[in-house]
């Protein structure tokens, strides 16, 4: 009885321990082996939230694990040259990263994140190869989820030449916390272009796979701090018995000049940027030796590849900076036309590059005039001048700020000539007389004067410049043809209206400004005379007066005429009349 009694003891002792969980980590085996005994739950879970994974042979990649309880994380196994087990705790979500390139590493911690890493294989001399991996996910030691881990070979690297403007600043371009660079900045003003203006920034733009891990983009020197990346401007005609000029970016080892070189990787697009600042470049006199390569170079110290390996290259051409500058109509600006005075160039500087267009006069008005020109993708530019309240006749020079010496220019802002022409016309009954043409400098009128200098007439107000088929009225009525003089006259108080007594005339050589023409004004009206009625005096009667009759000699007649006979001459009869009237005047008198 008391043997069985012991025998029952021990088996119920078996069993509840047998009953007790086991932790996850305690699942394997002392072999290290991921053979596992399952005392898992039934409502124990697991999986691959993202399913299977792609990634490109030297990058990094990352995938989340969902289990409900502690868990392993197992990829690739004893067939596949790689073996490593990922433990997981508690329970949840958990994002797991593995770096492809430096799976090198004896210690997997270097390179995993996310989980505690064991490497159950021996390490690679490579970066994980291109292959399928299998993946699981196992909790409580029960297999709860698989799926595939696909590495893919890198793919071809290209580059090619961008410029950017000399006024870009690198410091516009942040970066996050994973190092990727927000390259927006430097793509919203950089253009394609082989060749590049020394000064302004020559960008090299590479599209790469399987650097994202083996970039440093503070060293691209291509020693070990760099991880083997190699970046250079090799010059590619140097001439004869000449060693080819080397700029290399973040380093001086082989004899190359250090570039001034800043590198913005955008891993996100498969993209790196490096920007070299080409103001210190030496310039040679032949152009072709201005010639350079840049290279990306996989060296030695890079795992990747085997040996040294050119990945890209692309051309970068450095030439001297040029520009141009031309008024859009005359040097001579006229500016009763128009106040814009309105210029353009052209220059082999990179599109988007502001320039400084200058317009200055030190004439007793000075002025400093500086407008801003943003070249565009032609690589032209325009300014716009506002002359309007610029003295007239001055003289000014003009040039791009930084291309003084090629650029420089003389502008006349050129005032009026006091002009006026009249021409003969025959206006008929219109109270206005047409002036052809009047140039006036500073304002004021056409003034019209007769033949006596008087005046006559005169037209509106007329601004500074110059105006065709101006009108001016008669102040009179004029009438027969006759000349008229049409003179030039300055508003000389100011007030846009005509003052005989203030607003004299413009005098040019010592001379009145004016011309004179004919103008066949119609005749003036007849007027018709009304006669006066002339009155009739009535004569006294006088009561003593005799009438007497006046006499006529009658004319003798030819038959009573003879030779000899002389008629009287008329005054004779009359001269008797008198005597007669006399004669009667004394008798009448002595009564």
């Amino acid at each position: 009885m008391r043997r069985t009694h012991i025998l029952a003891t021990a088996v119920a002792t078996m069993l509840v321990v047998a009953a007790v969980a086991v932790p996850a980590d305690a699942l394997t085996t002392a072999t290290g082996s991921d053979t596992s005994v399952a005392f898992a739950a039934d409502d124990a879970s697991g999986s691959f939230g993202d399913g299977n994974v792609t990634v490109t042979r030297g990058d990094e990649l990352t995938f989340s694990v969902s289990h409900s309880g502690p868990a392993n994380v197992t990829i690739g196994g004893p067939d596949y040259g790689y073996h490593l087990r990922i433990r997981l705790g508690g329970s949840g979500t958990d994002e797991v990263s593995i770096d492809t390139y430096a799976a090198t590493d004896a210690d997997p911690d270097t390179y995993v994140t996310g989980g505690d890493a064991t490497l159950l294989s021996e390490p690679l001399e490579k970066p994980l190869e291109p292959a399928d991996y299998l993946m699981r996910v196992d909790v409580g030691g029960d297999e709860r989820d698989i799926a595939t881990l696909t590495v893919e070979p890198r793919g071809e690297t290209t580059a090619r030449t961008l410029v950017a403007p000399g006024e870009f600043d690198p410091s516009e371009v942040g970066t996050d916390g994973d190092g990727n660079a927000d390259v927006g900045p430097l793509t919203g003003i950089a253009s394609a272009s082989e060749p590049v203006a020394k000064g302004d920034y020559a960008v090299v733009e590479i599209e790469e796979q399987g650097l994202e891990t083996a970039l440093n983009a503070a060293d691209l020197s291509g020693d070990d701090a760099a991880n083997g990346v190699k970046l250079n401007f090799t010059q590619t005609a140097p001439g004869p018995n000449r060693e080819p000029t080397s700029y290399l970016a973040h380093g001086t080892s082989g004899g190359a000049k250090r570039a001034n070189v800043t590198v913005y990787p955008d891993f996100e697009n498969d993209r790196i940027y490096a920007v070299w600042d080409t103001s210190n470049v030496s310039l040679s006199r032949q152009s072709e030796r201005n010639r350079y390569e840049a290279r990306l170079t996989l060296t030695e110290s890079n795992t990747l590849d085997d040996g040294e390996r050119v990945l890209a290259t692309t051309p970068v051409r450095i030439v001297r900076p040029t520009a141009s500058l031309a008024p859009e109509t005359d040097r001579v600006h006229y500016s009763w036309e128009n106040d814009t005075y309105v210029v353009s160039g052209t220059t082999n500087r990179a599109p988007n590059t502001t320039f400084e267009v200058r317009m200055r006069s030190p004439d007793p008005s000075a002025f400093l005039k500086i407008r801003r020109a943003t070249v565009d993708g032609d690589g032209r530019f325009e300014a716009s001048f506002d002359l309007g309240d610029v003295s007239r006749g001055a003289n000014a020079t003009m040039w791009v700020d930084d291309h003084q010496g090629e650029t420089m220019q003389e502008v006349a802002i050129v005032a009026p000539d006091p002009t006026v022409r009249f021409d003969d016309q025959n206006p008929g009954d219109d109270p206005q007389l047409d002036v052809a043409y009047a140039e006036v400098p500073e304002g004021g009128f056409v003034r019209l004067v007769d033949e006596g200098g008087t005046d006559v007439g005169w037209s509106n107000y007329l601004e500074p410049g110059r105006h065709e088929n101006v009108s001016a009225s008669l102040s009179v009525p004029l009438y027969d043809s006759q000349t008229i003089r049409a003179e030039l006259v300055a508003d000389r108080n100011g007030d846009g209206s005509y003052d005989a007594g203030n607003d004299t005339a413009y005098v040019r050589n010592d001379s009145v400004v004016n011309d004179t023409a004919y103008v066949d004004f119609p005749a003036a009206p007849t007027e018709t005379a009304t006669p006066t009625p002339t009155r009739t005096a009535t004569p006294t009667p006088d009561p003593t007066a005799t009438p007497y009759p006046i006499l006529t000699n009658t004319p003798l007649g030819p038959s009573e005429a003879s030779e000899s006979s002389i008629p009287l001459p008329l005054s004779i009869p009359v001269l008797a009349f008198l005597g007669a009237a006399l004669l009667i005047a004394r008798r009448r008198s002595t009564r």
